[in-house]
């Protein structure tokens, strides 16, 4: 985890009614954070010892870097609206800010004594970053709900993919006439989900047993030209075991010309992941996007 953390020193403003005072931090923490889902937790304290007695300090809790990048990103683009600017600068009648600092958590769980160690101390090898969480979920899901459009409204279909790194890709075949596999080929923007379940240990995101992530982008059907290798990759990668492989595989050239199935390719344009240290905060089911760069396979 990555934290930011601000002092601020009350105006004789605030100083001078401190129930308008807090009133206005409660009413700011409503405004300033909606919709900024990759900010996992804020808190407020008042320093009773120390320097700068009776300040503030406040902390915001990230889930990585990558998540404080974006928050940088999501502040600066609503500062050009300019009544959104104008409110938040507002902030300036109520405190001065001393000092901020950034805060990163420690790189295993540090017990007290009498807790359950082995539950709260991350497992050899544990996992942790979004970047993993995500190719955990690629490489284990196998299985991937597709949203497509025809003209008869929205269609969800359940396909058996396969998935391919630099760039980010769903591989998958279905039969040519199948309602997804024509939404797709009229209409190429999908989106879809995927997930895991039965997770423990080290495998669950903050203790929770389930993960799952969100993605949309745009399909195509495999060419001809492309065939023999999206065959190969699609076999190899489902079924390593040969034996098995042979059991499944489908012959290549029911996926030429006139044969009734395609291979298709999903290029990923963006990917979400489910929030779980946030469900663990305050219960709300949220997700945060990961940036396609960070999903790279080593």
């Amino acid at each position: 985890m990555l934290h930011l953390v601000y002092r601020f020193a009350p105006t004789p403003k605030a100083r001078a009614d401190l129930a308008a005072f807090w009133r206005w931090i409660a009413d700011r923490q409503l405004w300033f954070y909606d919709g900024l889902d990759m900010v996992l937790d804020t808190t407020w304290h008042t320093v009773t010892i120390g320097d700068h007695v009776h300040c503030l300090e406040h902390k915001v809790t990230f889930a990585d870097e990558a998540a404080w990048g974006r928050y940088r990103r999501e502040v600066h683009r609503r500062s050009t609206d300019p009544e959104w600017e104008r409110r938040r600068t507002g902030q300036d009648e109520w405190y001065d800010i001393i000092d901020s600092r950034i805060l990163s958590d420690p790189p295993i769980s540090v017990p007290l004594p009498g807790r359950d160690t082995a539950r709260s101390a991350p497992a050899a090898g544990a996992f942790r970053s979004a970047s993993e969480r995500s190719r955990y979920l690629l490489d284990r899901a196998r299985f991937c709900t597709l949203a497509t459009e025809g003209p008869d409204g929205p269609w969800a279909a359940t396909v058996n993919f396969v998935a391919r790194y630099r760039p980010l890709q769903l591989v998958w075949y279905s039969l040519r006439d199948a309602e997804h596999s024509v939404n797709l080929t009229a209409r190429p923007r999908v989106s879809g989900t995927m997930f895991v379940t039965g997770l423990s240990g080290a495998e669950a995101p903050a203790g929770i047993p389930v993960d799952g992530a969100q993605f949309a982008g745009s399909c195509r059907e495999v060419g001809a030209a492309e065939l023999p290798e999206f065959h190969e990759y699609y076999y190899v990668t489902n079924f390593p075991d040969a034996g098995e492989r042979a059991h499944w595989a489908l012959p290549i050239d029911t996926f030429r010309d006139d044969g009734p199935r395609r291979f298709y390719l999903l290029e990923i344009e963006r990917w979400w992941l489910y929030d779980a240290q946030r469900w663990t905060v305050d219960k709300h089911d949220r997700r945060f996007e990961v940036g396609l760069s960070e999903i790279a396979a080593p």
